[in-house]
């Protein structure tokens, strides 16, 4: 399945059965991404009990669930799906009150930012 170029969002293909959950699995990511605040960017493995559209920032070595993932942006939909973020992404980090910005290898304060 071919995805968009900046969210990598599926896209709909021809004759495809089930386009409702493509396009519903794409709304979510949107939901999500298009204007990123995460709960945390602390965490090396998920919360007991995260409520639906969290989003995490992996930390450094993870584990359980999230191993493997350091520095994505773990969502949870019935489930964590992760995506990997690309050079110029901003998140709102809920937790610290601060702007970060992933500089294409890691995810760093932005710039500027005053508290």
């Amino acid at each position: 399945m071919t995805t968009s170029p900046n969210l990598s969002m599926p896209y709909l293909v021809a004759s495809q059965a089930q386009k409702e959950v493509t396009h519903n699995e794409a709304l979510a990511d949107l939901d999500c991404l298009a204007q990123l605040c995460a709960v945390s960017r602390a965490l090396t493995t998920p919360p007991a009990s995260p409520s639906e559209g969290d989003a995490y920032i992996v930390a450094d070595s993870p584990t359980g669930a999230w191993a493997g993932q350091a520095g994505r942006v773990a969502i949870y939909f019935s489930g964590w799906r992760f995506k990997t973020p690309k050079a110029g992404w901003i998140a709102f980090v809920q937790n610290e009150s601060k702007f970060v910005v992933y500089n294409g290898s890691a995810w760093d304060l932005m710039g500027g930012y005053v508290s």
